[in-house]
């Protein structure tokens, strides 16, 4: 009776590990998870196939996740996520689950206060901004007026958020052009595509690039001279 009860309790304990997991928006192993719960993925196979069956999972990349349909809700992972696109992360000497714990208990007078200056003038819900989101994501074409002039065949790379400005990166005839969003009209996503960059995405993204935002386009005026 002991070794039946000791045997469905290990289950209870894995199955409740698993599942935790997956709610927590990981992507699990097999492999990972034989050698942390110390059983055969023969095991853990079953486990999914029959015990965890009623849950909605997908295969993704070797593992298994929650379907989308399953994760309507925001994760920690998530949370972290977008910590580290808005460059909080840095703030902090470790941004993990524990202190996220700390800053989202709505019980607990949050300890922190972070302070980021605001746009001198706030993007618009609807109109450019979105449209420049939209053409990133889909990796299309735009095309826009500034400063009177009609631009064209721009490829989308970045919205950069920098002391107050909201940039748009681009390439343009494999060149970086930089643009004060608010300085955009008649913004126009258009149906053609581009061939996407990889090693122009990483430096957009370096430091350096984003410290001379404001004076990128004056700097470019002076290298064709």
């Amino acid at each position: 009776m002991s070794t039946s009860v000791s045997r469905h309790d290990r289950l209870a304990s894995r199955l409740a590990f698993i599942i935790s997991q997956l709610f927590r928006g990981e992507t699990v192993y097999l492999s990972a998870l034989s050698e942390e719960l110390n059983v055969s993925t023969r095991t853990l196979r079953r486990d999914f196939n029959e015990r965890l069956q009623y849950l909605d999972l997908e295969y993704y990349q070797g593992g298994y996740r929650l379907a989308a349909s399953q994760r309507p809700f925001r994760t920690d992972k998530d949370i972290l996520r977008f910590a580290a696109i808005t460059h909080v992360t840095s703030l902090f000497p470790a941004l993990d689950r524990k202190l996220l714990t700390v800053l989202l208990d709505p019980k607990i007078d949050s300890p922190f206060i972070v302070y980021h200056t605001p746009p001198e003038q706030r993007p618009s819900l609807f109109g450019g901004f979105y449209v420049l989101t939209q053409a990133i994501v889909k990796r299309r074409l735009l095309q826009f007026a500034h400063q009177g002039k009609n631009i064209t065949n721009v490829a989308p790379y970045k919205l950069i958020y920098y002391h107050g400005h909201w940039y748009l990166a681009a390439d343009i005839a494999q060149h970086i052009h930089v643009f004060d969003v608010m300085a955009l009209q008649d913004v126009v996503m258009t149906a053609r595509g581009f061939r996407y960059r990889e090693d122009l995405n990483q430096r957009l993204c370096e430091e350096a690039f984003i410290q001379a935002l404001p004076h990128y386009q004056y700097i470019q005026s002076l290298v064709k001279l």
